[in-house]
């Protein structure tokens, strides 16, 4: 009777295992008391499992011994359940992956020669004499693959990198770790392709990890421009450049400097910094895009690095630029005036204004009412909106940029404020200096509609994306969706 009360639980203790149902802790705490029980049966029935005393009559001494094995199995699965739920619930499963498949595998090993030795009665040392010889002639036939194992061991203890960390690998390896384990790391490269790395191989060579400590990259541009202009106007509107430029961090704030000088042309680096990898190659164009709009705007020729590389001669007194552009081709440059014929451009620059504005200064209040189309000639400003009591960056204006036409045409409020970040130069248009040409050219009157409609457009997206909550990280967001479809 007792020999089938603990066959039950036996039986119990193992489905409860292998049913795997959550959460884990209470599976656990289930599967202690059914062993505990199975003991006590066993106990009864056949004594200490580390020296069992079997019946006499072979059937019931056989199934003493089945029992006896799974009471070691079992305790053995019990203590690797305690150990993942107090030592590896809680970090990352690539990270504890290696370490915990190892220990697991020596208790099991433990349990099966424990079997062997009290429960079949088997010499046990002669069993490892010749499980030795095996395991060297295994050995050496896996050297590379005990190579990578142990260094995944390694690699799993010092966790210089996990599975969704962006690493660099001697070998112009770069990507997103997809998987690790015992034997290689599975990385997804820029290219959409997946490049497997043995451990051993990887334990050689430098890896850098990009996500450490945070997903931050920095890195440089480097550019030539002739050498007649002031390096320190140059440097000037190098960082304007990186100030345009929405991919590029404000903190820490992009650098320049002057890193070579030559008879005709200086080179000169800027540093930045994104938040991910992932804007890095945006970022570089839109850069690069932006440092040769401030140099068209302001006369200043660029070059390649490779056309400086002639001996410093005698510096020539001119700068080679300009403050702004003229206003009839600044006007010229505009897609609102392009349709407009040369003395009609000439005619209507004659009537704009020319404003400077200093750092910090305030060129246009969030409610105000200006009929004044502004021209941004050089500098840089930035445009912020109030909604709801809070304010935000809406976006930065440079040279060849516009604004105003919306209050200009309906008369409306001003969305936002307008504030000079750098020293800026500003041309004005009234309202009664375009009245005539628009009425004059309907096509004039159509980009001026086509603008103010698109403008309008992305005043809208802006006002509803600042009145909308931040669904936050991915988990957090389809936590929120499961909540909402439960409701």
């Amino acid at each position: 009777m007792e020999l089938t009360l603990a066959t039950v639980f036996a039986l119990l203790s193992a489905a409860n295992w292998w049913l795997a149902w959550r959460p884990i802790w209470l599976r656990a705490s289930v599967a202690g008391v059914l062993f505990f029980v199975f003991t006590m049966l066993l106990l009864r029935t056949s004594g200490m499992p580390a020296a069992p005393a079997f019946d006499s009559d072979v059937r019931i001494a056989f199934w003493q011994q089945g029992l006896i094995s799974l009471w070691w199995l079992i305790g053995a699965r019990l203590v690797v359940g305690v150990l993942h739920l107090t030592l590896w619930s809680k970090r990352e499963s690539s990270q504890a992956k290696l370490g915990s498949d190892l220990t697991a595998g020596l208790i099991y090993i433990t349990a099966v020669l424990a079997i062997v030795n009290f429960v079949f009665n088997l010499p046990v040392r002669a069993l490892l004499a010749t499980s030795g010889i095996i395991a060297i002639v295994l050995a050496l036939a896996l050297q590379n693959t005990l190579a990578d194992v142990f260094a995944g061991i390694a690699v799993g203890i010092e966790h210089p990198y996990t599975v969704g960390d962006r690493i660099w690998v001697d070998g112009s390896i770069e990507g997103v770790i997809v998987q690790v384990n015992w034997r290689s790391i599975r990385v997804r490269t820029d290219a959409n392709d997946i490049a497997t790395i043995p451990n051993s191989l990887i334990a050689k060579s430098r890896v850098i990890n990009r996500s450490k400590p945070s997903t931050r990259r920095d890195d440089s541009v480097q550019l030539s421009c002739e050498s007649s202009v002031r390096p320190d106007i140059v440097m000037d509107l190098l960082r304007q450049a990186a100030m345009l430029t929405s991919k590029i961090l404000t903190e820490p704030a992009a650098s320049s400097a002057l890193i070579r000088i030559g008879a005709r042309f200086n080179t000169y680096d800027i540093y930045f910094s994104v938040a991910h990898t992932d804007h890095l190659g945006g970022a570089k164009s839109t850069l690069l895009m932006q440092v040769l709009r401030q140099f068209h705007y302001h006369s200043i020729r660029a070059s390649t690095p490779g056309m400086i590389s002639t001996p410093i001669g005698p510096m020539t007194a001119s700068t080679g630029m300009v403050e702004t552009l003229p206003p009839d081709v600044l006007l010229s440059e505009l897609v609102l005036f392009r349709d407009l014929s040369p003395k009609q451009r000439a005619d209507l620059a004659k009537r704009m204004t020319k404003r400077r504005l200093d750092p910090t200064t305030t060129l246009v209040s969030q409610g105000n009412v200006q009929t004044i189309l502004f021209i941004i000639a050089s500098g840089v400003l930035e445009g912020s909106r109030s909604i709801n009591g809070r304010s935000h960056v809406v976006g930065r204006l440079g040279p060849g940029d516009y604004f105003g036409e919306i209050s200009l045409l309906t008369g409306a409020p001003n969305a936002g404020t307008i504030m000079a970040l750098t020293p800026c130069v500003v041309f004005e248009l009234r309202k009664e200096d375009l009245e005539p040409l628009m009425t004059a050219e309907p096509s004039l009157a159509q980009a001026f509609d086509a603008s103010m409609r698109r403008n309008q457009a992305f005043l809208a997206r802006d006002a509803a994306a600042a009145v909308t909550t931040s669904p936050g990280p991915p988990a957090q967001f389809l936590a929120q969706i499961r909540a909402f479809f439960k409701a």
